[in-house]
């Protein structure tokens, strides 16, 4: 009898411990209901990754990312940069542009511009051979910003161009995620710290020290893809340094994805959030005013572009605001590709919102995934979906891992960011998004293309399937906002 009474009152207090740790933070409720799942029914376990991952430290993120942005604010402005590529008052862009632009500048650290010439580069062969012609031929600086990095023959390649430049005086600067690019040895980059190179880790918080100072949150992590050389040609979109991009894993196979060339004043935007990743990471501030260059009084092209950067340290989430306007201005069409789909409660309603006064929404997921339990949530969104007359695909021709939404034949986006909780909230995620019915035509065709190996999710088949299945799928929904 006493050991009952024992054992319920360890329960009481575990219970009444966690929901009075957890109702304080601020966080969605749903994030919070989750966590208090986790902790009630895997007691050990489920506390363990509260402490390691759950605690709200986004306040120390910010007020440390806050420090690097007003820092390179700071030089922007000296060099009267900023000034020369914002676009929010030219006249010749129309009000449906002029309102999303706004909002994108109000949210971002990055200004738009006008001015940019942009490619899309189809899988990682494209995006690989476009990235190193672009850094062997440079002349003053290349910097280099990327969540996974392997140590196999695509990063020993990406190493080896990267020290033969170095070695010819230009400047190399290297910036890897230090849980996704954790395959990395000690001596991995050796080669180029001896040629003159640095590279660096972001954010250092392996370090145990930095953990017990509660100063980082290990799944704060920073999930963007940038390159930059010379100031004036920038890369980034979804695809990482690996041989499974290319789609030599046999357990994955195929591998499609999309990337971004941009030529123009973007690219600024792109070094702009590389140097404040960098001094967050390193407290070095990157000031000479040769990695900020003049923007061509002649541009090689005419697109609007707006980097997005998005992350913990944001009271507001840019990427997902942004395609919440987005969606809310959509005329024609919503079509949408992307290897996870765990959307917020406001993104599915503002699909579903769509879908009802006519928009066409296609999705487009994998039907192979490298996360089942991400994938599992996803099914669980469906439904709904599907009933509000939205066409989901899975795409089965391997791996789809490309990370893009088409709005109309007005905008597009390529970026590092899911269409999940994750991105929105907890990484440190970059989205360009292009204006333009040219950029707005080939992003069409490829998605079209996709479709052409997906096939048609249907809301027959889900309602058909074995109960055990549909209360997995259920159950991992209620784990979608820490997934």
């Amino acid at each position: 009898m006493v050991s009952i009474i024992i054992t319920i009152l360890t329960i009481v207090v575990h219970i009444s411990v966690i929901t009075s740790l957890l109702i304080f933070e601020r966080r969605h409720p749903s994030a919070t209901l989750a966590w208090l799942l986790t902790c009630i029914f895997l007691p050990g376990l489920g506390i363990a990754l509260y402490l390691i991952i759950g605690r709200t430290r986004a306040k120390r993120v910010a007020k440390r990312c806050e420090k690097a942005a007003k820092k390179i604010d700071r030089i922007l402005k000296r060099f009267d940069i900023r000034d020369k590529l914002r676009l929010t008052h030219d006249r010749k862009i129309d009000h449906r542009t002029q309102t999303l632009l706004k909002l994108g500048d109000g949210l971002s650290t990055t200004p738009s511009s006008r001015g940019n010439q942009v490619q899309m580069l189809v899988n990682a062969d494209q995006a690989y051979t476009s990235m190193l012609d672009a850094i062997e031929n440079a002349q003053h600086h290349v910097h280099v910003e990327f969540y996974i990095i392997r140590p196999d023959d695509t990063g020993i390649a990406l190493r080896d161009i990267l020290v033969k430049v170095a070695k010819r005086g230009v400047e190399v600067k290297v910036l890897v995620d230090a849980i996704g690019s954790s395959s990395l040895g000690r001596n991995f980059w050796t080669p180029l710290i001896e040629a003159g190179g640095k590279a660096e880790r972001f954010p250092p918080c392996l370090n145990i020290l930095r953990w017990l100072m509660r100063r980082d949150r290990i799944d704060f992590r920073n999930h963007r893809k940038i390159v930059v050389v010379d100031g004036a040609i920038g890369f980034t979109g979804g695809i990482n340094i690996g041989k499974e991009y290319l789609g030599l894993d046999p357990d994955m196979g195929n591998w499609r994805d999309s990337h971004l060339a941009i030529k123009g004043p973007a690219a600024l935007s792109l070094q702009e959030v590389f140097a404040e990743d960098w001094y967050t990471a390193t407290q070095e501030l990157l000031e000479d005013e040769a990695y900020y260059p003049e923007p061509d009084a002649n541009p090689a092209g005419d697109l609007v572009v707006q980097i997005i950067d998005s992350g913990p340290d944001r009271n507001w989430s840019p990427i997902e605001h942004v395609y919440m306007q987005a969606f809310a201005l959509a005329e024609s069409r919503i079509w949408i590709a992307s290897p996870y789909f765990v959307p917020s409660a406001v993104i599915e309603e503002s699909l579903i919102t769509a879908n009802l006064r006519g928009v066409d929404v296609r999705i487009l997921v994998p039907r192979k995934p490298d996360h089942k339990i991400v994938a599992w949530a996803a099914r669980s969104y469906f439904p709904r979906l599907l009933e509000a007359g939205a066409k989901i695909y899975e795409y089965g021709h391997g791996f789809l891992h490309a990370k893009t939404l088409l709005i109309d034949q007005w905008v597009g986006t390529i970026g590092s960011a899911n269409m999940d909780m994750r991105s929105f909230h907890l990484n440190f995620e970059l989205n360009a998004f292009v204006y333009g019915p040219e950029f707005a035509e080939t992003l069409a065709a490829q998605f079209q293309q996709d479709l052409s190996h997906a096939s048609p999710v249907t809301l027959e088949y889900l309602q058909n399937l074995p109960y055990r299945r549909r209360l997995l799928y259920a159950t991992a929904r209620l784990l979608s906002p820490i997934l």
